[in-house]
């Protein structure tokens, strides 16, 4: 048996292949990915690992005698080149045959057509060789242009804030996180971020970014302003890494098409994580979503359905981001609402808003108050209502209301 091939590493690699082997799989398991490092924890390189408070050894997620014990073949700078039909992977390291075959590639950042991208001074964050190479400029760089308002894109301003780097922020929405979050916790981490020094420019796109002598030396806005700067960080979403299925007609422009359980249209492919555009359960609908908790459990029902078994994957979704003093964490999804309810004090900087459908809770948002989103996953599991003024009242323990 040629086993099962995983391209791919990160939170959904390590999570299929793992999974595979919790459910029974005993065949060869091979992991291939393109980096130069074991499957590593992402969030802390847009925060910590910029700022020196981590380094490379503490983003592995699992050191080598796991993959050892699990008989796991890590094979490192093996980028896949192709997938053939008869059950072969083409990569730079050799050929890999497949009788299960794992498609957790992510994704890269997304382009936009502007003049000056290829200077030397625009960069991207995707990978751990991304964030080196960012942190080996931030010594020399005095201003940096960020393009771009999501949660990558503010964890980036926040780091280079702290290391004295002066920071704009140009974001084509009306406000920051548009995509992510409502309004009142985009209008509270914007004041945030105006408090630390950083300008945020909602509204306004970059039209050019100007050089001279190969570097770049300026940004011109929308508006045909010029903000001379030396660094300009590309940090607008991103498109997911299709390529290698494509001409097996296994993905679109969405991602790799899946069911609930990592399947694809052609037996014996799977595909979790970033790339993946699927169905999810408690969307009521097919997406594809960029975030740790979904990488890891949509692989994890993958592994089992490679191993014969079945995971339902129908966690609640939930995502993070720590911004200075910040740690903002979301569950459920806030399109939709009609109706929100704000728990705590919004000034003192330790609050939740809930959103409601009517007087079901559809998300849940929370700054500085973990205990409010550990409940929240469990609230919106709930089959009945709240009565929102108890949402609204501190007096009551959200876990109370979970056990009602």
């Amino acid at each position: 048996m040629a086993g099962l091939v995983i391209v791919g590493g990160s939170y959904a690699g390590l999570n299929m292949a793992q999974a595979a082997r919790q459910h029974g799989y005993g065949e060869p398991i091979v992991m291939l990915t393109d980096e130069q490092y074991l499957p590593y924890h992402r969030p802390p390189l847009s925060k910590g690992f910029l700022t020196g408070d981590s380094d490379v050894e503490s983003l592995l997620i699992k050191g080598e005698k796991f993959y050892e014990d699990q008989q796991i073949n890590v094979v490192l700078g093996a980028r896949a080149e192709a997938v053939e039909r008869e059950g072969r992977v083409v990569t730079k390291r050799g050929v890999f045959a497949f009788d299960a075959l794992g498609i957790v590639t992510g994704t890269r950042a997304r382009e936009i057509p502007v003049p000056g991208t290829d200077l030397d001074g625009v960069v991207s964050l995707r990978s751990l060789a991304d964030a080196e190479a960012i942190k080996a400029r931030m010594d020399k760089v005095r201003a940096v242009a960020i393009v771009g308002g999501g949660f990558i894109g503010l964890e980036l301003a926040a780091s280079f804030a702290k290391s004295g780097i002066d920071v704009q922020i140009f974001e084509a929405a009306p406000r920051v996180m548009a995509r992510i979050v409502g309004e009142t916790i985009s209008d509270y981490v914007e004041q945030r971020f105006a408090s630390e020094g950083v300008a945020l420019c909602c509204g306004l796109g970059i039209e050019e970014i100007e050089g001279r002598n190969g570097k770049v030396a300026a940004v011109r806005d929308t508006k045909d302003k010029r903000h001379p700067v030396d660094m300009v960080v590309m940090a607008v979403g991103a498109t997911p890494n299709t390529e290698l299925v494509e001409p097996l007609g296994l993905a679109d422009q969405f991602g790799v098409r899946v069911d609930v359980n990592g399947r694809t249209l052609h037996p014996g492919i799977y595909a979790a994580g970033d790339c993946a555009f699927g169905p999810n359960i408690f969307a009521g609908r097919d997406m594809r979503l960029e975030s740790v908790q979904n990488a890891t459990d949509q692989a994890k029902a993958a592994g089992a359905a490679i191993a014969g078994a079945e995971f339902v994957n129908d966690a609640v979704p939930w995502f993070w981001s720590d911004q200075f003093d910040m740690k903002l964490q979301m569950v459920g999804f806030v399109e939709g609402a009609n109706r929100q309810v704000v728990r705590g004090s919004i000034e003192d900087g330790k609050f939740s808003v809930f959103h409601l459908k009517d007087t079901r809770i559809v998300c849940i948002e929370s700054v500085n108050a973990v205990s409010d989103h550990v409940a929240g996953r469990k609230l919106l599991k709930l089959p009945h209502s709240v009565d929102p003024e108890m949402l609204r009242d501190t007096s009551v323990k959200l876990r109370d209301l979970v056990s009602t």
